[in-house]
Order: structure tokens, then C-alpha cells, then sequence
């Protein structure tokens, strides 16, 4: 039913005071937040009495908003030629992660004419970019995260004026959620030099132009050229040189002279004049520094000054840039471009006992700490003895021998290590799990990683060992690969360690850590609910030792799991047990509280501090199926003799298993009569389509296409429709009881919180009768735009506003006087007007209502039968 049309909207007088109650705005709701409440009326009938009646309850989901932020508005002035460098920072506002293109758009292309914009990240936000590589997006973002970014923007030589360029910062989740700032650039009108700067491979030397080697020469030039209206007058031009380039000694010209400039006669110094008696002084100051100073570059005149340097023979590969800077009478100017050639790659890597030098000898700062044999044979030993089922440990000892960085992948081919035998590396710390590769490492950079291996628990003990494994590392970049051999020649024991479930039976006894293939003890628990385990450790070694305690694979995503010792404490090793001696501890892992039904593995595993000894058991964590169906809420209604009242109940399937069957009654009547209905179409009343439910299985297709039922998480809306005998008199009162099954699905499931299986509705027979009901509908922009009022669940975005209607109606044979409604905010919920664009509404004429930002009553006076008493009013959620 839609009551947009039934009344005009009236603003009535509202006081909006100090906030009472818990519904003031608290923090913005997480998508997935429930919002819901009922609301209560007051009235006298005519015997005096003061009756009570509850609301159906509403409820509303939170959804996913988008949200963004970005700062702030640049203001640059530059050169032609030159480039702005323009910093922007992007907040995550949403309430859920997500990530945001970036554009940048000149205003007038005509103006500054600007060929290049592009993003490069600041991930610290000092301002600076972090690297080289161009981005179009942010990476994803928590809910107020920050992110940096900095727009270099390059405009041409003609460029002129002033004009804007627009940032955008756009949702992904929402294409239609972003920010913009407003960059402005502005062109001096002064005298003007660009400076462009070139270097180029020297073809003499064998180098290709766009790509050279260590050791090649590198041509660099620095063309000037006067663009502006006069004369640039005292022009210094200073170029530093990276460290991996070498100046060439006497290898500066100027394009105006014949004349080679002379390195050593400083900066002051003339080298040489042209036709226009424009003179040159040239200097190199022997560390990496070029400069030279000209007289007066005329207007519209131009020339360049060139040298030559060696690329280092240690020089990474990459980019190597540079820039040059540039200044008239004084008065700096925009730098020159970002000139660069590009050193190939080449790609090395080894694998060692050692670190291994460029010139693939041996480096002994970084050696391995576990080989027990002659360092720089490429083999790492170890001859100490280990027990069934122990651990081998062998350091090795990766370098990267290319002229970039690179990261290397891991790989173990066993040869002669026994059958069974796992193997698995970690990182520098001996602890953490390699996954996938290491590094990146710089160019040089070496890195230790641990081979373990893990003999099987029923390997034969025996006094001669020759366990051998080959070890490959491969560059990511390249595929090129080098190999190291791991080599074993201790004894195997018998197992000194015993690790045993502390049950009666001692289930897990020996080495095996599993019975046969099956776990040795299975527990049954519920999502949520932590199951402990009972351990004890038996040293069977000659010697005093400790274990470190933990899983030996991964419980699944969102389980947790800790040791405690015999006081309760948290630990991760068992303390030092004394030869023979024994000690507990326990093991209390816990399922997330939505974990699906089934079995999942506990490996619980030691290994000794000292010498790499272990055991392991297998148990098991069986995660029952919860059954759990809700519905709600008791209420109180009135009813004249004869008359009808619908009482709208929500019923929701919080377990994680479909209920496709189990009994829905209602009882508790006498005289009175009723009978439930599924109100399928969620509008709030009972169509003529609409069926009488006793069951589940009559929700058609609910679980899916064909399965009648409900699903998890899901919710259905009934209406309890009861009619009154004609010949009852004022007073009389009935309950009316609905019943929701706890035995399910054909009795083979029980529902596991049976308290909330039954509503009660109270139904009294008044002369004069009032019912209530609530509706709801989402006002998106809280601007009072009028929506469609209904009972069921909607969905709203964080900041977006819900309209209320409470409805009484008498639907008795005498006056109902002094009718009161009272509602209260929910949670993450405020009373608002909208800024008077949707103040309370009330019905009829001459009622009145108070609201603070938490509560709201109206007084209707008398309502006479058929009459109703009606409330609008809007709440906004947390934003």
C-alpha cells in the first residue's frame, strides 16, 4: 500500500534539544549494519483504561558507499618548455575498501598547449615522487586511507599565458563518486630560456643510441635557445653528472667556436667568442660538475655546448637521468628536460655456500652458517646427527650477480634424501615461509634462505648417511639459473621426542602422526566456539631440551588458534623438560563465527630449539551445522467484537544451513480466530495471492530455482491475521502464540536457540480499537523527496535518510482519546529535517509532535473508529 497521497505534508513545530536515549549519531555504519526498531502508541478507551499497542519492526541493511577526498589546488608559475611538478593527495571516504583512477585535463589546450601529464606515486606524501613508473589508479584503499601522488606536467615552447588543469579522482566502486582540484600554470613574460638537454650513445664506441653497455661513451648536449623578447643577459648553465657517468677529459665545444674549451681555467675565465662577441667561460670542476657561463644569448638566438662522458663499468641497469639547471642575471629558470639513456640489462645470479663477487669469486662477508665443510665449494654439509622425522637444516646463500634487480625463485630436486622427504625453504630469519620469490635484491645484494628438510617420521635409522638435493635459484626477470648441492652425512636416531594427545589411550602414541590416515582425536564444536586439545611432550632424548610449539599447515582463513602452558598462559614453546621428563600444554584453536560445516585438520607439530627434533599429530575440528531460525517481535494489538487486526512478524534463517521444512503454527486461541499468512510480495498487507503458510516448504522457491524453503541470511515477512467473535465484549483478551519449528528439515535438525522460535501477540477486545503499524522508505538525498512506504527490508547508504510513517488505526466502535505515538532513532541513526525539507508530519489536523535528535511523541487527541492516527518523520544515518 502506498500512502504518499493520503495527507498533504505539514511541518509541525519541533524542538531539536540536547540528544537522550543511544540513537544519537555515532560513528559512520559498515556496510552490511542492520538498522532497525518499533515504535509504540498510547491511547484511553472508553472505560478509562490506558492500553499499549508495538509497531511491526522495520529494518534497514547498510550497503557499500564510495567515498574520496583530494588535496589540494596548485598554483605554479613556469617557463616554456619547463615542467610543473604538482603534488595531490586522495582519502578513501567510503565505508568499505576501494581504489580511484586519476585523469588530469587542461582547461584550454590552446594556451599552454600541454603534451604530457602524468601521474607518478607518493605513497609517503612528502611531495616527491617515490619512482619512475606512471600510475592511472590508486591501489586500494581501507576505509580513510591516504594515498600520494604527484602530476608532472610538461608544457611545449610556444606555450603562453595562464591555464587550469582539472584532477580527478574517481571511485572504482562508484564511477560516479570523485573530487576534483584545480591546478593553475602560468607563463612568465620575461626574458626566456629553454634549456634542452640530450644524451646519446657515441656510434664510435659500438653503443646503440637509445641503448648502451657499461663502458660506452655518451655524447651529452645542452642546446639553449633564447625565446624571449630580449636578450638573456649573464647566462650559467650547471650540469651534475650521475656517479655512473665519468667525464671525458677535454671533450667540451661550444657550436660558436672552433675552439676546444679548456676544463682547468675556471669558471670566470673566458674559452672563447663568437661573431656577436658573445663569449663563453667553461668550467669542470673535476667532481661531476659542468658549468658554463655566456655573456648574452641574443633574442632569438640559440647554440649548444657539448661533452662527452663514459658510462661505469659498474653502472646498474635502467634509466640513468639527468638535468641540467639554468639561471639569467641571477634569476633561476625552469631546469631542462630530464635527459636519460638506458643501460641494458644483464642478468646473473649464483646459489653458494657463499656470496659470490661480480668477478664470480668468493665473498666471505656472507657465508652459510650451517656448512660444515670448506667454504666456496658450492656445497653446503651437514653432518650432525638427526632423529625419525627430524628436521635438516642447511643455509644457503643467493646473489644477484645482474646489473639490475632482480628477485629469484627457489627450487629442490631431491636425489638421494629418503622417500617422503619434504622440503621447504625459509627466509634470513629461519622462520618465515619462502613463498613465492625472494627480493627483489639489489644489483650485488645477496640474501640467505634455509633449506628444510623433513625426513619422514618412519624413515629406517641407520649410522650412514648420503642424503643429497640439488638447490636452483632462477631470476625472475631473465629465467637464467645457477645450482648448489645439499648434502647430509650424519646419522638418523630413533625419534627422541614423543608428542601425544593427554587422553585416555594416549592417542598419538610413537612417531606416526596420524592413525594410519585418519586424525587420532575429532571434536566437535560450533562457529565460534573454541575447542582445546590436551597435550603432553615426552624428551626421550639423553639430553635436557625445548620445543617450539605450532601448526604445520595453515588453518583455513579466519581461524585462530594458540598454546597455553599448565597456568593458563600463552606460550610458543614447551620450556626446557630435563632428559625423560615430560610436561603439558594445550592447544585451543577456535572456528570464525560463520565457519561453513565439515572437517578441518589440526597438524600440531614441535621441533627442539637445540637440535631440529620433532613430532606431530594429527587431530581434527569437526564444525557442526547450525540450525537457527528467528522471529520476531511479541505485540499488542486491540480488536472490536467482530473486528480484524494483521500483526506483521519477520522470520529470518540465521544459521548457515536452508531450512526447506519445519512447522509454522499459531495457537493459544479460543474464541478468537487467525490464521498466518506470507505476505510474499513484501508490500505489508495480504493480497489475494498471497497463501496461508503452515510450513517451510511452502515458501516457493525460496532456497533457490525449484527448492522451496528459506536460505541462509534470508528473511520472509507474515502477517497474523486474527478476526474477533461479534458477540465479545469489551475486555475480553486472548494471546495468540506463533511457533516457529525447532525440529527441521524433517526432524534431523534442531534449531540451537529455541528462546526466540515464538512471538506472542496480545489481542484485547476494546470498544475502541487501535492498531499500529510502521513503514519505511529510503529518502537517498534527505531533500523530502516522496518515496513508497512499505514493512520490508531496504537497503541504505551511510548519510542517506529513512522516512517513517507509524500508523494507528481505530478499528473499533468508539472513540480512542488521547492517542500518543513514540518512536526513538535507531542505532547509527539521527532525527533530522532535512533542513526543513522534511520536518514531522502529522495527521489529523490539530495534532501536535516533539522530537529531540534520539525521540519523537505526537498527540493525536481523540480518534474516532475508522479514523487513524498518523506520524511522519526522518532519521539520517551516520555518515
Amino acid at each position: 500500500m502506498s500512502y504518499q497521497s493520503l495527507f498533504m505534508r505539514s511541518a509541525s513545530v519541533a524542538a531539536f534539544g540536547a540528544a537522550i536515549g543511544t540513537a544519537a549519531f555515532a560513528a559512520s555504519p559498515e556496510a552490511g549494519s542492520v538498522i532497525g526498531n518499533q515504535a509504540v502508541a498510547t491511547y484511553t478507551n472508553a472505560a478509562g483504561d490506558t492500553i499499549t499497542v508495538t509497531s511491526n519492526t522495520v529494518e534497514t541493511i547498510v550497503q557499500q558507499v564510495a567515498g574520496v577526498t583530494l588535496t589540494s589546488d596548485n598554483t605554479e608559475t613556469i617557463a616554456p618548455g619547463g615542467k610543473a611538478f604538482l603534488p595531490h593527495i586522495i582519502t578513501n571516504e567510503g565505508n568499505g575498501a576501494d581504489s580511484f583512477s586519476l585523469t588530469a585535463v587542461e582547461a584550454n589546450t590552446g594556451t599552454l598547449n600541454t603534451s604530457q601529464l602524468v601521474f607518478y606515486p607518493d605513497a609517503n606524501m612528502d611531495g616527491v615522487a617515490d619512482s619512475a613508473t606512471p600510475l592511472n589508479s590508486t591501489p586500494v584503499l581501507a576505509p580513510g586511507e591516504q594515498f600520494g601522488v604527484v602530476i608532472e606536467a610538461t608544457v611545449a615552447s610556444n606555450a603562453t599565458g595562464t591555464d587550469t588543469i582539472t584532477i580527478t579522482a574517481t571511485s572504482a566502486l562508484d564511477g560516479t563518486e570523485l573530487a576534483t582540484n584545480t591546478d593553475t600554470l602560468t607563463i612568465s613574460n620575461g626574458a626566456i630560456v629553454e634549456l634542452v638537454k640530450s644524451m646519446v650513445a657515441d656510434a664510435a664506441s659500438g653503443g646503440n643510441p637509445s641503448i648502451v653497455d657499461a663502458g660506452d661513451t655518451v655524447t651529452i648536449t645542452l642546446t639553449y635557445s633564447s625565446t624571449g623578447l630580449a636578450a638573456a643577459n649573464n647566462y650559467v648553465v650547471q650540469d651534475v653528472l650521475d656517479g655512473n657517468l665519468t667525464y671525458v677529459p677535454g671533450s667540451a665545444r661550444w657550436s660558436d667556436s672552433a675552439t676546444p674549451l679548456d676544463d682547468n681555467n675556471g669558471s670566470t675565465v673566458v674559452d672563447a667568442s663568437n661573431g656577436s662577441s658573445e663569449t663563453i667561460a667553461w668550467d669542470f670542476d673535476d667532481a661531476q660538475t659542468v658549468n658554463f657561463n655566456l655573456s648574452s644569448v641574443g633574442s632569438g638566438r640559440s647554440g649548444s655546448v657539448t661533452f662527452q662522458a663514459v658510462v661505469a663499468s659498474t653502472a646498474d641497469a635502467g634509466i640513468i637521468p639527468n638535468t641540467a639547471t639554468q639561471e639569467v642575471n641571477g634569476a633561476a629558470f625552469p631546469p631542462s628536460n630530464t635527459a636519460s639513456i638506458n643501460v641494458d640489462s644483464t642478468f646473473r645470479v649464483a646459489v653458494a655456500d657463499t656470496a659470490i663477487n661480480s668477478d664470480l669469486t668468493i665473498n666471505g662477508a656472507v657465508a652459510s652458517a650451517t656448512d660444515d665443510d670448506t667454504a666456496g665449494n658450492d656445497v653446503v654439509l651437514e653432518t650432525g646427527d638427526v632423529y625419525q622425522g627430524g628436521v635438516i637444516r642447511q643455509e644457503f646463500v643467493l646473489t644477484n650477480l645482474s646489473n639490475q634487480s632482480d628477485s629469484l625463485s627457489l627450487q629442490v630436486a631431491n636425489v638421494d634424501f629418503p622417500d617422503g622427504t619434504t622440503f621447504r625453504f625459509v627466509g634470513a630469519d629461519g622462520i618465515t615461509p619462502i613463498v613465492g620469490s625472494v627480493g627483489p635484491l639489489a644489483v650485488g645484494a645477496s640474501a640467505t634462505v634455509t633449506l628444510i628438510a623433513t625426513l619422514p617420521t618412519d624413515v629406517t635409522p641407520t649410522a650412514t648417511t648420503n642424503y643429497t638435493a640439488v638447490i636452483s635459484t632462477i631470476s625472475d626477470a631473465s629465467g637464467v639459473t645457477d645450482i648448489s648441492t645439499a648434502e647430509f652425512s650424519g646419522e638418523v636416531l630413533a625419534a627422541a621426542v614423543d608428542l601425544e594427545n593427554d587422553v585416555v589411550g594416549s592417542e598419538g602414541d610413537g612417531a606416526a602422526p596420524t592413525n594410519g590416515i585418519l586424525p587420532w582425536v575429532t571434536t566437535t564444536t560450533d562457529p565460534g566456539q573454541p575447542v582445546t586439545y590436551d597435550m603432553v611432550v615426552q624428551n626421550d632424548g639423553p639430553v635436557s631440551d625445548s620445543y617450539n610449539l605450532s601448526l604445520a599447515q595453515p588453518l583455513p582463513t579466519g581461524w585462530t588458534y594458540e598454546f597455553r602452558d599448565a597456568d593458563g598462559n600463552v606460550v610458543t614453546n614447551t620450556g626446557t623438560i630435563p632428559a625423560g621428563g615430560s610436561t603439558t600444554f594445550q592447544v585451543v584453536v577456535t572456528p570464525p563465527d560463520d565457519a561453513l560445516p565439515g572437517d578441518t585438520l589440526v597438524d600440531i607439530a614441535l621441533t627442539s630449539s637445540v637440535s631440529g627434533q620433532g613430532d606431530r599429530i594429527v587431530n581434527q575440528v569437526t564444525v557442526n551445522e547450525i540450525y537457527d531460525v528467528q522471529i520476531i517481535d511479541d505485540q499488542t494489538a486491540q480488536a472490536a467484537p467482530g473486528g480484524i487486526v494483521e500483526i506483521t512478524h519477520t522470520v529470518t534463517n540465521k544459521g548457515n544451513v536452508a531450512i526447506t521444512e519445519g512447522a509454522i503454527n499459531d495457537s493459544g486461541l479460543t474464541n478468537f480466530s487467525g490464521a498466518i499468512f506470507w505476505d510474499a510480495n513484501g508490500n505489508g498487507v495480504i493480497d489475494p495471492t498471497e497463501p496461508v503458510i503452515d510450513n517451510f516448504n511452502d515458501l516457493t522457491n525460496g532456497v533457490s530455482a525449484g527448492v522451496n524453503g528459506l536460505a541462509p541470511g534470508d528473511s520472509i515477512t507474515l502477517i497474523y491475521r486474527v478476526q474477533t467473535p461479534s458477540t465479545s465484549t469489551a475486555g475480553v483478551t486472548e494471546n495468540g502464540t506463533i511457533t516457529v519449528a525447532t525440529y527441521l528439515n524433517g526432524g534431523s535438525a534442531t534449531d540451537v536457540h529455541a528462546s526466540d522460535n515464538a512471538v506472542e501477540d496480545r489481542i484485547t477486545i476494546i470498544s475502541g480499537d487501535m492498531t499500529l503499524n510502521k513503514y519505511q522508505y529510503i529518502d537517498a538525498n534527505c531533500d523530502g523527496t516522496v518515496g513508497t512506504f512499505t514493512k520490508t527490508r531496504q537497503d541504505v547508504d551511510p548519510g542517506q535518510c529513512i522516512r517513517y510513517l507509524v500508523e494507528g488505526e481505530n478499528t473499533g466502535s468508539s472513540a480512542a482519546d488521547n492517542v500518543t505515538i513514540f518512536d526513538a532513532a535507531p542505532a547509527y541513526t539521527a532525527i533530522t529535517n532535512c533542513s526543513n525539507a522534511c520536518g514531522e508530519t502529522t495527521f489529523p489536523a490539530g495534532s501536535t509532535a516533539a522530537a529531540t535528535s534520539t525521540n519523537i511523541s505526537s498527540d493525536h487527541g481523540t480518534v474516532l473508529p475508522g479514523g487513524f492516527a498518523r506520524l511522519e518523520f526522518t532519521v539520517q544515518v551516520s555518515n
